[in-house]
């Protein structure tokens, strides 16, 4: 009986213990917040592949600039029907992945992580699986280089 006794308290303390640890991870906010919605004509692909676009912190198509060595989090909620990822190439279609460095390619609702590492092409693309040129550029630099993009516009949380 004890031993019963032990398992339930035991299990109870676990299901009482996850959620604080759930509701810890959502308490630490993303870099990127990532949407879909129809391209105005501010999004760098307005008029190319599909017409609907990825939308970054408010900005249709928002470039970034990303310094190697530092882990970047993408909360995504983009629909079922656009995965987003992480490409070497604008075009999206699933082609040219880049694995490197990345955690959670091909989401469409949760959470993907970057870290550029120095295989890390200067410039990547984030992208949808099932449409072209959906997405946006990504500037990959060295510490002391984030000021080297002043003219783009940027879709930076921070």
């Amino acid at each position: 009986m004890f031993f019963v006794f032990a398992l339930l308290i035991g299990s109870a303390t676990s299901t009482f213990a996850e959620p604080a640890a759930d509701d810890a991870a959502q308490a630490t906010p993303a870099d990127f917040i990532v949407v879909s919605a129809t391209k105005d004509k501010t999004h760098p692909y307005y008029d190319k592949g599909t017409d609907i676009g990825f939308v970054v912190n408010g900005v249709q198509g928002g470039s970034l600039v990303l310094v190697r060595g530092k882990t970047y989090t993408f909360d995504i909620e983009t629909g079922v029907q656009h995965d987003f990822y992480l490409a070497t190439r604008a075009i999206g279609w699933g082609s040219s992945t880049l694995t490197e460095g990345v955690k959670g390619n091909f989401t469409y609702k949760g959470i993907v992580t970057f870290t550029p590492t120095a295989a890390t092409p200067d410039t990547v693309y984030y992208a949808c699986r099932n449409h072209k040129y959906m997405g946006g550029e990504i500037h990959v630099v060295n510490r002391g280089e984030e000021g080297k993009f002043k003219g783009v516009k940027s879709a930076l949380a921070h």
